[in-house]
């Protein structure tokens, strides 16, 4: 595999140097690892969230903490969960026990010794505003090359570049550095780094629960026009006046449409894409508010619950929350399900942080994971819209929604997948989710 090309986009250099500290009460260095990447991506969802629940307390505190009051040095965190570790990463490792002191606040109950901190170059909060710019370049056509992504290295020290020919574009931009470029970050040097990308495709466009579900309608649900196949994702009610509603992925369905769930002979297990007939089943609702930025849209209509489908039977959903760099989520598209997959579990989160533009056109802010090399099956056409989530003890926690994928090993599936996050589309629509389970 090549590897990334680098180059400042700014004044300086583009190399940085990251130097590890110790949080106070943190231990002096990670813990030995327990468990490889692979066995915990085996793990069931149950014991996988035994081991991980303590680690996404820890970086779900950290971020909060990270996106209010400490916004002026918080850079971003990360999950090794081979060690049981959570690396936080700051501009100003000296107000590193201010910021934990802090994290101890927002959560009680998590163990401050199991995080790191570690140095960064710039904040969070710098590196969104230097990738806005630099989609603001490109859209006034002011790049030498042309953008599949934008994401954010988990330490802050870079930005990542997907383009067709990285090498190409590194030089492109070496010899582009002009005011314009400046411009990008004026108080710092923003390293980009280039890498290989891939045109992100929408999961989508694939047409006996799943298949023809009646109400209440769960996560895991086929749902169809008529023309076009997605899945159910977030089970939802408004906070203004409790109606239900359930969450898809918008580029499924225009505003408007009527959708329902198949009908008809249910496809046979591994021929999907066969069995896709073009009829409609019952009334699931109505779309009737679309978010291109986070790629959902509501589903006004019949009633839900808060429940998952899994490979066999439900699960309920009783928590949402954010996703972070190292942990592991799954995903219960029906495509994945009819193509003898299951519940598709084990996928790495590899960048909490990324910003996409689909085949739509339209730019997205989400979430990438993947599976390991040896299990290559992620996520497929026809998936769009599903839940994204992990295990809280014997219930399940909501993390988003199917948006795409990357990287294709079988014909209608990749092995990058691309979500959005919950908490981002329920604060947009103004929604919760469904307390019914």
């Amino acid at each position: 595999m090549k590897r990334s090309t680098t180059t400042a986009f700014g004044l300086g250099t583009a190399g940085l140097v990251l130097l590890a500290v110790t949080a106070p009460g943190a231990q002096a260095a990670p813990a030995p690892a327990r468990y490889t990447e692979a066995q915990i991506a085996a793990m069931g969802p149950e014991e996988q969230g035994k081991l991980l629940t303590p680690l996404r307390n820890i970086a779900n505190a950290v971020d909060r903490v990270g996106s209010g009051a400490q916004a002026g040095i918080y850079a971003g965190v990360r999950i090794d969960a081979p060690r049981g570790t959570v690396y936080v990463y700051l501009t100003d490792t000296s107000r590193a026990a201010a910021f934990v002191k802090a994290v101890s606040a927002a959560d009680r109950g998590i163990d401050t010794r199991k995080i790191t901190t570690v140095k960064a170059a710039h904040t969070r909060r710098a590196m969104h505003d230097a990738r806005d710019r630099l989609f603001a370049q490109e859209a006034a056509r002011k790049l030498p090359y042309a953008i599949h992504s934008v994401s954010i290295a988990a330490d802050a020290s870079a930005l990542e570049v997907a383009v067709d020919k990285p090498g190409v574009a590194a030089k492109a931009a070496g010899a582009h550095r002009q005011p314009s470029a400046r411009s990008l970050s004026p108080a710092q040097d923003v390293p980009l780094v280039f890498k290989q990308g891939q045109r992100v495709s929408s999961a989508r466009s694939w047409a006996d629960v799943r298949w023809k579900d009646g109400t209440p309608f769960i996560a895991g649900d086929v749902l169809t026009d008529g023309s076009e196949y997605c899945t159910a994702g977030l089970p939802a009610v408004r906070k203004s006046d409790n109606k239900p509603v359930m969450v898809t992925a918008a580029h499924c369905f225009a505003n408007g449409a009527k959708i329902y769930t198949g009908s008809g002979t249910t496809p046979a297990f591994g021929k999907f894409y066969d069995g896709l007939n073009g009829l409609t089943g019952n009334y699931v609702g109505t779309v009737n508010g679309v978010s291109t930025a986070w790629d959902a849209e509501q589903l006004i209509g019949a009633d839900n619950n808060a429940d998952v489908s899994e490979t066999a039977g439900y699960k309920p959903v009783t928590s949402v929350a954010y996703s972070h760099n190292g942990d592991f989520v799954c995903q219960n598209g029906a495509a994945s399900f009819f193509m003898n997959q299951g519940t598709v579990c084990g996928i790495k989160v590899t960048n909490e942080d990324i910003t996409y533009r689909l085949d739509t056109g339209w730019k997205v802010r989400g979430v990438e994971g993947t599976r390991l090399p040896n299990n290559p099956w992620t996520v497929a056409h026809g998936d769009s819209g599903a839940m994204v989530y992990t295990a809280n003890g014997s219930a399940r926690q909501a993390r988003g929604l199917v948006s795409a994928l990357s990287g294709t090993y079988q014909t209608n599936a990749g092995n990058y997948m691309y979500w959005t996050e919950a908490t981002d589309i329920f604060n947009h629509f103004g929604l919760k989710l469904n307390p019914k389970t």
